[in-house]
């Protein structure tokens, strides 16, 4: 991952027109170990990279950016910008990300109306469902038999099972679902 840690420091204090000599005045970190790092004879240790970044005037992880996948997948959605989608007049689907055919999960809100059911289904194998009950009580019935979920509580299921969830109360219930592998 670090291996061309070397080439983006370089990159970086090129384009703020910064001299080796500078950021090693500004680090405390000696001129040729700067150079080693960006020649790639050494990776350096996080500490040194911190300072690095620092005299860049940046943060660390903008220094590591395009070097670790890892933060290629960050994905902040505002709450205006998730899609909401009515499921029949008594359940309401938000996706609670973008992208969701890239992600691993697909994080929904569900909304079910008072005295109202989802319609029983079942996803193809090695599709997995995890559920958190919000607000409310759901009934969450896995084949032939029935869950009752109080707020705070959760199930994790193969959702290769017929499963259906319902609300017999006189309340909205607001559920938290985990799809994975992302299937909606």
């Amino acid at each position: 991952m670090l291996k061309n840690i070397g080439a983006r420091i370089r990159q970086i204090r090129k384009e703020k027109k910064l001299t080796l000599v500078e950021i090693a005045e500004r680090t405390g970190v000696a001129q040729a170990t700067l150079s080693r790092i960006e020649t790639g004879g050494m990776i350096g240790t996080v500490e040194s990279h911190e300072k690095i970044a620092e005299a860049l005037g940046i943060g660390l992880a903008e220094l590591y950016a395009g070097l670790d996948s890892r933060y290629e997948q960050l994905c902040h959605t505002r709450e205006a910008a998730r899609k909401i989608t009515p499921h029949g007049r008594n359940l309401q689907i938000e996706l609670l990300t973008t992208e969701s055919s890239k992600k691993k999960i697909t994080p929904l809100l569900m909304t079910l109306q008072p005295e109202s059911r989802t319609a029983f289904e079942h996803c193809e194998r090695g599709v997995e469902k995890f559920f958190y009950v919000l607000d409310g009580e759901a009934k969450i019935t896995v084949e032939k038999e029935d869950f009752y979920l109080k707020t705070g509580e959760t199930l994790y299921l193969d959702a290769s099972l017929s499963h259906q969830i319902a609300n017999e109360k006189s309340r909205p219930l607001k559920i938290l679902a985990a799809v994975s592998p992302s299937k909606i």
